[in-house]
């Protein structure tokens, strides 16, 4: 077996995530440290590995992966001797799925949004609205631990993902066991495993006391896949859609059952009605978000999962290069979906949310410039025609939506600055039917 380099930082949580499931595994990795305070990640050396400029990458004898969530897939399902950690079934593979985005969208995107201004914005505290958002988070994930583990009753790569930012962002931002028990037993549970105070546990304490010290330096001392079964109705139906035309998630959703020949019946949510948080809503997604599928007896939630799942359970053959099976080619969609949650989208929503639910008329340039920022980081992502090599896949589907929202609304400030990413567009533009699944909604 090649030697396993990971480009890593222990305080980083993503890194942590890996960590965990290469011990799982009884995997050893040559860990060479990148420390991003220092701008290693921007070195040319580096950037030639991920011109995302983001930790960990792994090395696999050449083979280089991106992104924490592709990277654990990929180790799982190269190395693993069963798929427990990384279900084959595509239902809880589904469910794994969902929880990962949950992670990268919710969960890391809330704890980089209030930990990003201290530690490389030189600002000396966290506003309560930033705090009240990851608290927010943790409401979302107690309301997920349905069972005993984040995808199910057994652990999966999901759970060290959750827990590694989890445990990081308490201690920034207090979780009070008598408000949120379910996760405090959840961390218990997994505190058991003999590998996680040492890839995990240890790395998350000493970044809670990093940006302490770190806040106080710059001037102050103040700092989900639920599945849901639902009763057959005797025949084949077409496969639900619990959605809203202005979602980008659920026009991927719809992008991608189009290019599949799969029906699908949309069944509108209206956000701004509270349709999302009806106690009929809520038996299907816990976590109130849209799109969810009802398929037959399956419900799932998700864009990222959904459209994997569409792929997995009802693609033919003239579909496979959508999420091939090569493991090399699927950790690489794999990490651009989750760029899509965990940067594209989650800017997206982090400018929107308070605008839209609670009330909020402020345009305030720093989140216009953050987003904005997604432009560029996907530009430079952008090194063959497609975001993964020169075929259409899901990591298109899935960015493409994000994307037009974000031109719709805060468009360019220079084309020519972006010639990848504008090109990358044009030529999503001819997909079949790409103004009635996508644009419209959009704009």
């Amino acid at each position: 077996m090649p030697k396993l380099v990971l480009h890593t930082l222990h305080l980083s949580p993503p890194c942590r995530a890996v960590e965990m499931t290469a011990k799982a595994l009884g995997l050893e990795l040559d860990q060479q440290p990148v420390n991003l305070l220092t701008g290693d990640h921007l070195k040319p050396e580096f950037l030639k590995l991920n011109p995302q400029h983001t930790i960990p990458v792994l090395d696999d004898g050449g083979t280089i992966i991106p992104e924490s969530h592709a990277i654990m897939i990929y180790l799982v399902t190269k190395y693993a001797k069963d798929d427990a950690l990384y279900p084959k079934d595509a239902v809880k593979q589904a469910r794994v799925n969902a929880a990962l985005h949950f992670e990268s969208g919710v969960l890391f995107a809330r704890m980089r949004f209030i930990l990003e201004r201290i530690l490389f914005g030189g600002q000396p505290d966290i506003p309560e609205d930033r705090a009240e958002y990851v608290r927010k988070s943790y409401r979302l994930l107690e309301d997920t631990l349905v069972d005993a583990y984040v995808a199910g009753d057994h652990l999966t790569v999901a759970d060290f993902s959750c827990v590694s930012t989890i445990a990081s962002v308490a201690g920034v931002v207090p979780m009070e066991a008598s408000e949120y028990p379910k996760i405090h037993a959840w961390i218990d549970r997994l505190k058991q495993l003999p590998y996680y105070e040492e890839a995990n546990g240890s790395g998350a304490t000493e970044l809670a006391k990093f940006v302490l010290s770190k806040a106080e330096a710059n001037g102050t001392t103040r700092v989900s896949a639920t599945l849901h079964v639902i009763p057959r109705n005797g025949h084949m139906s077409n496969i639900k859609l619990y959605t809203a035309t202005l979602s980008p998630p659920g026009r991927a959703v719809q992008l991608t059952a189009h290019l599949l020949g799969l029906p699908l019946d949309i069944v509108p949510i209206d956000l701004m009605a509270g349709d999302h948080r009806t106690a009929e809503f809520l038996k299907l997604n816990p976590q109130h978000t849209i799109p969810v599928i009802a398929d037959g007896g399956i419900v799932l939630r998700d864009s990222h999962a959904i459209i994997i799942y569409l792929v997995q359970k009802y693609g033919k053959k003239e579909h496979s290069h959508l999420y091939p099976e090569d493991p090399v080619t699927r950790a690489k969609i794999n990490a651009a979906l989750h760029f899509d949650s965990g940067v594209l989208f989650s800017r997206l929503r982090f400018y929107f949310e308070p605008i839209l639910y609670g009330g909020s008329s402020e345009l305030p340039q720093h989140k216009i410039d953050y987003l904005r920022k997604g432009y560029e980081l996907l530009n430079d992502a952008l090194v063959d025609d497609y975001i993964v090599g020169n075929t259409l896949t899901l990591a298109d589907l899935s960015c493409i939506a994000t994307i037009a929202t974000m031109e719709a609304f805060f468009p360019m400030d220079d084309r020519a600055k972006y010639r990848k990413l504008v090109a990358w567009i044009d030529r999503m533009s001819r997909l079949p039917d790409y103004d009635r699944f996508n644009q419209q909604g959009a704009v």
